[in-house]
């Protein structure tokens, strides 16, 4: 009987140290995505993707097209020796089939393009949770919208804006942000 009262009072404290441990705790959630969004120099970004799109992926096309006709006109010149009529033949080939396959083909530039030029920010936006989520007591961060059914968490965005520089509209994410205004007493 003594071993298990003992035993029921060792649960019992497990479990209230337990919820006064869990009672501590911060929850939090935040996208990276919307804080990227939010960021003050994201618009270089926007153009640098764009230029690449026109000045490199849509100039692309037209040479891949005449280096496809090239090669393939060369291929089938009764001029054009055996051994390298063979090897330009597999180089036009390669060119018909990227201009076959051109949508999945930029496509794929393109996302590779993105990552290259927003893992920066993606880095950047993360760290700034970090040090929110740390600076704030936050012992847990979700990305809210990754759970199905989650606990009320409070949403960091507001706390990384204000380390961003930016002021939130008032409907919060949905819309954009504008740097922050320096304060009256401040010059420059």
């Amino acid at each position: 009987m003594k071993k298990v009262f003992s035993l029921v009072a060792i649960t019992s404290a497990l479990l209230i140290l337990g919820n006064t441990a869990g009672a501590q705790q911060k929850l939090g959630h935040a996208s990276l995505e919307e804080i990227v969004s939010h960021m003050p120099d994201i618009k270089k970004a926007d153009t640098l993707l764009q230029k690449f799109r026109v000045d490199s992926l849509e100039a692309q096309l037209p040479f891949f097209i005449s280096e496809y006709k090239r090669k393939d006109s060369i291929a089938k010149s009764p001029a054009t020796p055996a051994a390298v009529k063979q090897t330009v033949q597999q180089e036009a080939n390669q060119y018909l089939q990227i201009i076959q396959n051109w949508d999945q083909y930029a496509q794929q530039e393109m996302q590779r393009k993105q990552q290259e030029v927003l893992n920066p920010y993606f880095i950047k936006a993360f760290e700034l949770i970090n040090t929110v989520a740390k600076e704030n007591g936050y012992t847990w961060v979700f990305k809210q919208d990754a759970l199905l059914v989650a606990p009320q968490t409070d949403d960091l965005l507001p706390l990384v804006a204000k380390k961003l520089g930016v002021k939130l509209s008032p409907a919060a994410g949905a819309g954009a942000a504008e740097p922050a205004k320096p304060a009256a007493g401040n010059k420059k």
